[in-house]
């Protein structure tokens, strides 16, 4: 019988020394669950809170120009 060198760990290296895909995916989602988490973690800035609620001052004072009065 033939020994196959990737038979005993299906992670070996294959390809010319190339990772299997799932392993490279699997690094891939580890680094951008990493990196999601950092952005989550950080604060709005103020500036675009600011903005934000001028946004919604905007909004409102639109929707109160559109209802009818009663």
């Amino acid at each position: 019988m033939m020994n196959n060198p990737n038979s005993e760990n299906p992670k070996k290296r294959l390809n010319g020394g190339l990772p299997p895909a799932d392993v490279v995916q699997d690094g891939i989602a580890l680094r951008l669950r990493e990196l999601y988490s950092n952005i989550e973690n950080e604060g709005i800035p103020d500036n675009l809170l600011h903005l934000l609620e001028k946004l919604d001052e905007a909004e409102r004072a639109q929707t109160a120009k559109q209802s009818p009065e009663v």
